[in-house]
């Protein structure tokens, strides 16, 4: 082999060679700027998990101030239920304080709901038949039952 041949493929070896560094050095920037959009990305995602952490603070502060507002509240509620009279209990203090022996308001509520729906619904029934005065009282007294049975309610 001569020189000049020897320089030749020398020549071809290097030439070769440089283009496989040039193609070497384009994957290694593209793998570069890959890299880099990564970085980017998860830069991004831990400000947004930050963000989130905030967030998620922010919501458990408010959790337990609500919950104390609540608690609050209840207690507030129960003292006023303590403290409720009803019209009823007013009068009977009145009452009391002229001497005169209190009396039960409403003695008829007691034995109204003592009944079934259905027994309600057939002494109606009978009623209707026999007296319509007495049965719209009576169905006046018992309308929530009669819907009741009926499903309107």
């Amino acid at each position: 082999m001569t020189i000049e041949e020897r320089l030749n493929s020398l020549k071809e070896a290097f030439t070769g060679k440089a283009a496989e560094a040039e193609a070497s050095s384009v994957e290694l920037t593209k793998t570069k700027e890959a890299l880099a959009s990564k970085e980017a990305e998860l830069a991004e995602s831990a400000s947004q998990i930050a963000y989130a952490s905030g967030a998620l603070e922010k919501m458990a502060a408010k959790v337990a101030e609500l919950e104390t507002a609540l608690a609050e509240a209840g207690k507030k509620y129960l003292a006023l239920e303590a403290s409720f009279e009803t019209a009823g209990k007013k009068a009977a203090k009145i009452a009391a304080s002229v001497g005169v022996d209190p009396v039960e308001v409403a003695p008829i509520e007691a034995s109204a709901s003592s009944k079934t729906d259905e027994e309600i619904a057939q002494e109606w029934a009978v009623l209707k038949k026999s007296d319509a005065k007495a049965a719209q009282k009576f169905y006046d007294l018992n309308k929530s039952a009669l819907m009741r049975l009926a499903g309107l309610r």
